[in-house]
């Protein structure tokens, strides 16, 4: 029995080592495929983030302050804890983010899809960086703080997800165009791409849950509340 048990535990050990080494070879050889994708799209996502921190710097005083009355109120409904409760704000967020998912998979099923999806992450992007830059410029390094907790976390772990999506949305409308997929396999390609975008939900409702239920007791306690 014991002598069954060891060879059954080994069997397993080896299975798993064998699985973790595909896969990892299997990454590899996917990341040197796309390492072109990957790299296009990184700079895409620097680009808004620097350009949007350059536009929060730049606004003009009286939008500033609007901006800064806004954030204040939202700060201040959070410490006294007069926002949503977690579950609407999941909600929400998940329905926000999963909208910008199904863009980027939309326009990856075209064969124009390849600058959409670009569009979309630098968006993103832009979107992060005057968040936190604006955050920064107004409250200093507490607000530094509360936007690298409150609104980069989630971003970043979102933006994650988008570029996986995006990554695979240039491949397959790259597909389209260059029509090297034969008609015969189109239907089992298309499933292929659809599968690999609903995969990035897992990220997606990740950030949701962050955002949701790990961020606003941070933030609470980062501002003293």
């Amino acid at each position: 029995m014991k002598a069954t048990a060891w060879v059954a535990r080994r069997r397993s050990t080896r299975s798993l080592s064998l699985f973790w080494f595909r896969f990892r070879r299997t990454m590899a050889r996917r990341l040197s495929q796309e390492a072109h994708i990957v790299a296009f799209l990184m700079g895409m996502v620097m680009s808004g983030v620097v350009f949007g921190g350059i536009v929060a710097g730049e606004l003009r005083p009286a939008d500033k302050l609007e901006l800064a009355n806004q954030l204040e109120a939202f700060l201040l409904a959070t410490v006294h804890g007069q926002l949503a409760s977690g579950s609407s704000v999941f909600a929400s967020r998940l329905l926000a983010d999963v909208s910008w998912l199904a863009l980027v998979w939309l326009a990856g099923s075209s064969a124009v899809g390849i600058p959409i999806v670009a569009a979309a992450v630098f968006a993103r992007a832009f979107e992060t960086g005057f968040a936190v830059a604006f955050t920064a410029l107004q409250f200093g390094w507490k607000g530094f703080a509360v936007a690298s907790v409150g609104i980069f976390v989630h971003q970043a772990i979102f933006l994650f997800a988008l570029l996986i999506a995006g990554v695979n949305a240039i491949r397959f409308s790259y597909q389209i165009v260059a029509q090297s997929v034969p008609l015969s396999r189109w239907s089992l390609q298309f499933l292929r791409y659809t599968l690999s975008s609903v995969m990035c939900l897992g990220g997606v409702m990740l950030a949701a849950a962050v955002q949701a239920f790990i961020v606003p007791p941070m933030v609470i306690r980062l501002l003293g509340g």
